[in-house]
């Protein structure tokens, strides 16, 4: 038997206490995800030991759910609302203008590794249409300019947090 890792032993104490059956899977994955960021594979082997589920039960789930990584978020994530409201304005427009400055395509990482680019589930603030996720910072009533200014700022290394403020697109953040 290999010997055990900081990082397994870490991994075993976090899913612990879940009963050993398919019930307590999902749970165990969000636990790996907030965590880490992302499941690891080794994450997925302590989950099926503890759970008594074949690996690939495990990984099937992971690679099912949209929400779980299986390999470290980019620093920055950069998220597109895929709700009816932002398609209706203009979305997918400023997607692809952010996407050509950015030299990635919708799901990929850029070049550098730096930024991450997804689809990402309305969150109901249709107010703010069309908008864009970065790092889980909303960035509404944004126009195709105003994306690619966010998009060269974020390529030139800005920090997230400064890139989208209030008065960006007109609405800012929300609940600002």
């Amino acid at each position: 038997m290999p010997l055990e890792t900081e990082v397994t032993a870490e991994i075993r104490a976090l899913v612990a206490d879940l009963r050993p059956d398919d019930a307590d899977l999902l749970e165990a994955l969000h636990r790996m995800q907030h965590r880490y960021g992302y499941v690891p594979a080794e994450a997925m082997e302590v989950i099926g030991e503890q759970l008594r589920l074949p690996p690939a039960h495990v990984y099937g789930t992971v690679t099912y759910y949209a929400d779980f990584r299986t390999e470290p978020p980019a620093p920055v994530i950069v998220g597109w609302c895929s709700g009816p409201a932002c398609r209706l304005r203009n979305g997918a427009g400023i997607r692809d203008a952010m996407l050509a400055v950015l030299g990635t395509e919708l799901g990929e990482r850029t070049e550098d590794g730096r930024i991450d680019v997804e689809v990402q589930q309305c969150d109901g603030s249709c107010e703010r249409a069309p908008q864009i996720w970065i790092d889980g910072r909303v960035v509404g009533n944004l126009t195709a300019a105003e994306g690619v200014r966010i998009a060269r700022r974020l390529r030139a290394g800005e920090q997230p947090s400064s890139v989208g403020s209030p008065g960006v697109g007109g609405g800012g953040v929300a609940g600002a």
